[in-house]
């Protein structure tokens, strides 16, 4: 090949020395001309093809070569049409579907399922035809056609295709042939060998002599297969190969215990495969969470605001919660923060849309300026520059410390090796408030659950790992050290300290 592209670039050379402008570019084009013409050479034959040798090919590989005999076996090999049988077609125009006749319990075509059907059959004949062309007309000198079918079926061929009368074979007959023989049986059968071997009782006018036909009966075939078993028998003899032993028991019992551990072995890394690879911090630590699940209990039966008669239901506590943080987070800090800048900012939120009238009647104003009256409270508004409120942050955490319980430990296997300890997960979150002070930071996380003021210690351990979290994350980002984290409940007025 690489001898034939260099005989092209002479050719090109001795056609463009005239114009005096040789370049790769016009070589190209050139070699791309000829392409489009038809006049492209075939590829270079390898040199066994030039000896006496014997070269077995697919019929798309044979395309552009040939050779002096061609042998071209089992022609009964029946289409591939699996494609028009399935449940679902498609075109790039419309889509088929069979429909299920649910009495019945049968399929039945729809009228596009059978259009594209058409189309597609339409199309696999004719690239199979095609096919067949370029297999029949590689031989120079002889074709040698085989194949392998029943008489009787052939006789029937060979008769349907003389009764039209010479006539060219309509369209939907060739369309019904299950394989290229019946094309061949078909385009032959005014051939008086045919009729003659196949004894139809048929009397053709043709007689072309155009090919000899020899058939087999199975008494002829058994000793075909049998010559064939031991010319494979002598070769190995000749090898000097021993024949091969049965298998002792114990070798059976080997690959007995292989199959088994094969089947019982487990992937190491089984958790992998169902570990997201980016999670919020709530789907991390509260999953499970009771106060966290969304409620869709008897949602299919709710009407909406506008056309309910009943009297709303009560505003869910997720939505004060989220409604609180944002008022939180909105505040002035460079201002006294007392009940009359927390309305003014509720009256900001509404008039935005940001805030309903509904959430924003459920808000605890006292509660938010109780926080920043507290100890707690009186140091960020003393060093209100570096407070940030609502901080987003991205961490990629290992995930290996991302265990089926969510604890924010490394899991430890059977083997004794963290699971995906070379893997990370991307979590996302936003704290409340973070406050950066020359020592280091501190965390403050808002909560409004409804709890007395001795539940507190048994509802800050809901969120520990929350906030183990955060301070992770936190501390890593501004690479400083972590001073606190504190939880504050708004609704009781009490801070708590995460160890």
């Amino acid at each position: 090949n690489l001898l034939k592209l260099h005989d092209r670039a002479i050719q090109f050379e001795g056609f463009a020395s005239s114009a005096g402008n040789l370049s790769l570019t016009r070589f190209v084009e050139f070699i791309e001309k000829l392409q489009e013409t038809g006049q492209d050479w075939a590829p270079a034959e390898p040199d066994a093809s030039a000896g006496n040798a014997v070269r077995i090919l697919s019929v798309h590989k044979s395309k552009g070569l040939e050779f002096p005999v061609v042998f071209l076996a089992e022609l009964e090999t029946q289409f591939n049409k699996r494609d028009i049988y399935s449940d679902f077609l498609a075109d790039d125009k419309s889509l088929g579907l069979q429909v299920i006749d649910v009495e019945s319990n049968s399929k039945l075509s729809s009228l596009a399922h059978q259009v594209i059907a058409e189309n597609k059959l339409s199309t696999t004949m004719a690239e199979e035809m095609r096919i067949l062309y370029v297999a029949t007309t590689r031989a120079r000198d002889r074709l040698i056609l085989s194949a392998c079918e029943k008489q009787q079926r052939c006789r029937d061929i060979v008769c349907d295709g003389f009764l039209w009368g010479g006539d060219r074979i309509a369209d939907w007959q060739l369309r019904r042939c299950k394989s290229p023989l019946d094309w061949l049986l078909y385009g032959l059968s005014d051939q008086k060998i045919l009729h003659d071997r196949l004894e139809t009782g048929l009397i053709p006018n043709s007689d072309d002599d155009l090919f000899a036909l020899k058939l087999y009966d199975q008494v002829e075939l058994e000793d075909l297969a049998g010559f064939v078993l031991q010319l494979k028998s002598s070769k190995k003899d000749k090898t000097g190969r021993k024949p091969k032993k049965s298998r002792s028991k114990q070798t059976s019992g080997k690959l007995l215990s292989q199959v088994k551990e094969s089947l019982a072995w487990r992937y190491e890394f089984g958790d992998s495969v169902v570990l997201a690879a980016k999670q919020s911090v709530t789907a991390l630590t509260h999953r499970d969470d009771i106060y966290t699940r969304i409620d869709y209990d008897r949602a299919l039966d709710r009407l909406p605001t506008a056309v309910s008669t009943v009297q709303a239901e009560p505003v869910d506590g997720r939505l004060i919660g989220t409604a609180t943080h944002l008022i939180i987070s909105q505040l002035d800090l460079s201002k006294p923060i007392n009940k009359n800048a927390v309305e003014k900012t509720i009256e900001t939120l509404l008039a935005d849309g940001t805030v309903s009238d509904a959430v924003a009647e459920h808000i605890s104003k006292g509660s938010i300026v109780a926080f920043f009256e507290s100890e707690l409270g009186r140091k960020v508004l003393e060093d209100y520059q570096n407070v940030q409120r609502e901080w987003p942050f991205t961490f990629a955490l290992p995930a290996s410390f991302v265990s089926c319980d969510l604890s924010l430990e490394p899991r430890i296997t059977n083997h004794q090796s963290p699971i995906t300890d070379d893997e990370v997960v991307i979590v996302q979150g936003i704290i409340d408030m973070l406050f950066q002070t020359p020592q280091g930071l501190i965390i403050i996380d808002f909560k409004t659950d409804r709890i007395t003021v001795g539940e507190v210690s048994q509802r800050a351990e809901l969120y520990r790992k929350q906030l183990n979290l955060y301070g992770r994350a936190a501390s890593a980002i501004f690479n400083k050290k972590l001073l606190g984290k504190w939880l504050y409940f708004l609704n009781t007025g009490c801070e708590f300290e995460v160890a």
